[in-house]
């Protein structure tokens, strides 16, 4: 796959959020930047972004505007009509419109009306997705095995909160097997308390139905290692927002945002321990430089609960990253 193919991937949720103001090389047309400022929005199509007026329609709306002629036809991603790395159905679909297949106004992929679905032929916002909602999962955990049963409640249902219901559109586009009541089960058996050998089963069936529905995306991106490291790198930078969210004036204003940010970057290590022959296969040396960075940048999430004080300033958490990002962005 070449890198001019690569670029079109994460072009729609925001290239100087995504990828630093140093790589702009990666944006080959200009989108919305404010896709990504909410917490856990950094990945799903936002209502403000919808009408005609809006900024992603007016630039890739329209009448078979580019949008509409690079998505194509049904937009699967393994189409030669329908590049499989292309945002630009999503970016339909954000503008508003019925959900069509890239027609007239601006009409969205197959990803429903703004702010309600996300597009299911963008593998990289799909699979991201899913990846969060990982990342909730292990916080959640890693709370309550810590005794912090309360504290992980939230986390549980972040999931079925924040994710499942902008993915239901994909899931029905895909064909993957609904799962909602999986999630539901867990959080129900979470409140229960107890011990968490308890609901181990419960947890792992959830993380399973997860991974079954990351699998959905074809094989060739999901073993493609630029694809691998821009999830890494949105997870990262979703973990750095989250971190930003939680901090204020050298004091936590926000504990469950900064839990959120440790159980981002949690995912986006084990991402990278699950593909490690993947990146060594690219660059050995880069593989072992990402481990360390990554242990670098958990530095400040340093523990589930929160510590007394942060350990870092969001400042100081962006230099402490700079290195893994530069590191994630080299492939």
């Amino acid at each position: 796959m070449s890198n001019s193919t690569r670029t079109k991937l994460w072009v729609g949720v925001g290239a100087s959020v995504l990828l630093g103001s140093g790589a702009t090389s990666w944006a080959d047309t200009p989108v919305a930047d404010d896709l990504t400022q909410g917490p856990d929005s950094l990945m799903l199509a936002h209502a403000d972004q919808g009408g005609e007026g809006g900024e992603a329609g007016h630039q890739e709306g329209g009448e078979g505007g580019e949008a509409g002629h690079q998505a194509g036809g049904e937009g699967s991603e393994g189409s030669a009509a329908a590049d499989p790395f292309s945002v630009f159905a999503y970016l339909n679909a954000s503008a508003g419109g019925e959900g069509g297949e890239g027609g007239e106004g601006g009409e969205g992929g197959e990803g429903g009306e703004a702010g309600q679905g996300i597009d299911a032929n963008n593998p990289g916002i799909y699979y991201t997705n899913l990846a969060m909602m990982k990342g909730h999962l292990a916080i959640a955990r890693e709370l309550y095995q810590e005794g912090a049963q309360t504290s992980s409640q939230p986390h549980f249902g972040h999931p079925l909160q924040e994710h499942y219901e902008p993915l239901e559109s994909a899931f029905e586009t895909r064909g993957v097997t609904p799962f909602e009541d999986t999630l539901q089960a867990l959080v129900d058996q979470a409140r229960e308390g107890g011990e968490w050998r308890e609901h181990a089963d419960a947890y792992q069936v959830a993380l399973q139905a997860i991974d079954v529905a990351m699998q959905d995306v074809d094989a060739e991106l999901r073993d493609d290692v630029a694809f691998q490291s821009r999830v890494q790198l949105a997870l990262l930078r979703q973990a750095k927002h989250e971190y930003e969210e939680a901090v204020e004036n050298g004091q936590f204003v926000n504990v469950p945002e900064y839990q959120d940010g440790r159980g981002f970057m949690l995912t986006a290590r084990s991402l990278l321990e699950q593909q490690a022959e993947l990146f060594r296969a690219s660059d050995e040396a880069t593989l072992e430089e990402l481990m360390a960075a990554y242990d670098e940048a958990m530095e400040a999430w340093p523990s589930a609960e929160a510590p007394q004080t942060p350990v870092m300033s969001h400042g100081e958490l962006s230099s402490s990253t700079f290195r893994l990002e530069s590191l994630l962005g080299r492939y």
